[in-house]
């Protein structure tokens, strides 16, 4: 069997195809255009077959092949598609197999595997007859950029690092006494401008020691810090948060955790909790007052940031070797003689970097992989193998 039918791959049926066909032309299956400004999270593992990692998004349903397929004519290529948002519902998985399926029809020579975050996705998607393997996403949050730093004294009982979005229920920390927030705003994001600046006027004049951390433009809007500041900010903090109800994995979660930060979390689906220990992550309902206390109980159990650090890179390490196995094994089904090295990924601050659509297809285009091989396959299928 194929690598891909090794992951779930089934091809479809006569029957299925003809229904999702009909459904497109019917405008049951809408395909949203990116507009220009509209980012990508993508990362060039491989230019010669073409393999590349990248993010699912309203406007690019299966990343980069979403835009980049009539730019490479017969050329092999291999799509690794990393949700960016949960795909653990019956609904996610059908339009992902629907797009996929109608992709391949014209797109022969592509292959497409989602990289789930959760074994949920994993399991719904191959039930659906899509090629999936489970490796959480937050693995790849650099080790070397997030981590506790000596000097650095803590001002805060908590921090919240997210977007200033609807779904990331800020309002869930208004009762944290002593709360830090890093926070970044875009038009994508499905807040509008004046409600992301009522928002931070709430928590600024709520009463409660609520403080932003980041520089302000002109506009009144927060400037995005820069990795390593981000960083810093949460050394100066007792506890990170993290308070939607469904997003993807929250990278930020994990950055908290190699910081040595403890969490308090309230229920949710995407992938954030994958590397949560009860010993120093508590789960709330999404309750302003459950936050506040539970930010309280875990600032008082004083729980050294090096072991929860440790706890967490041991985690981490594990779902990195999986990961390499995975990329190897499709660098060899694809025919290419390099193979993955892991440090070559993972050391970066930004491994999956969100980039404009258009300067993601020209990098592609262009075959300028973004991430260092090495090494010789002993052996290797012929590039194109059939799913």
């Amino acid at each position: 069997m194929s690598l891909l039918g090794d992951w779930g791959y089934a091809e479809p049926t006569a029957s299925e195809v003809a229904g999702i066909v009909a459904r497109r032309l019917a405008g049951r299956l809408p395909i949203r255009a990116p507009r220009r400004r509209d980012p990508v999270q993508v990362a060039t593992i491989s230019a010669d077959p073409l393999i590349a990692i990248s993010g699912i998004t309203p406007w690019a349903r299966l990343g980069l092949a979403s835009r980049i397929g009539h730019r490479l004519g017969r050329r092999p290529a291999w799509f690794l598609l990393s949700p960016t948002w949960s795909m653990q519902t019956e609904g996610h998985a059908i339009i992902h197999r629907r797009h996929a399926v109608l992709h391949r029809l014209t797109h022969r020579r592509h292959r497409l595997v989602l990289l789930a975050n959760t074994k949920g996705e994993e399991d719904l998607l191959r039930k659906h007859g899509e090629a999936a393997f489970a490796v959480n996403k937050s693995c790849a949050v650099s080790e070397t950029v997030f981590r506790p730093l000596e000097g650095v004294p803590v001002e805060f009982d908590a921090i919240y690092n997210a977007q200033l979005a609807a779904f990331k229920r800020h309002e869930l920390a208004l009762q944290v006494e002593n709360c830090a927030f890093v926070c970044y705003w875009t038009d994508y994001g499905g807040l509008k401008e004046e409600d992301a600046k009522r928002l931070i006027r709430r928590h600024s004049q709520s009463g409660s020691r609520q403080v932003f951390l980041n520089t302000f433009g002109a506009d009144g809007l927060p400037a995005r810090m820069p990795p390593e500041d981000v960083n810093r900010q949460l050394n100066r903090a007792a506890v990170g948060l993290a308070l939607s109800e469904i997003e993807g994995v929250m990278l930020a979660n994990t950055e908290y955790l190699l910081a040595g930060l403890p969490v308090v979390t309230t229920p949710a689906l995407g992938g954030r909790m994958h590397y949560h220990d009860p010993e120093y992550c508590l789960t709330v309902p999404p309750d302003p007052r459950a936050v506040a206390e539970a930010v309280a109980v875990l600032k008082a159990r004083r729980i050294p940031r090096a072991y929860i650090r440790n706890k967490t890179l041991a985690r981490i390490e594990r779902d990195r070797r999986r990961f390499v196995e995975a990329i190897n094994a499709v660098l060899e089904a694809a025919g290419a003689d390099a193979r993955m090295v892991e440090g070559d990924f993972f050391g970066r601050a930004e491994p999956y970097p969100w980039i404009r659509v258009g300067e993601a297809v020209r990098r592609a285009v262009r075959a300028e992989p973004d991430i260092r091989l090495g090494g010789r396959s002993p052996a290797a299928r012929g590039a194109g193998d059939a799913p």
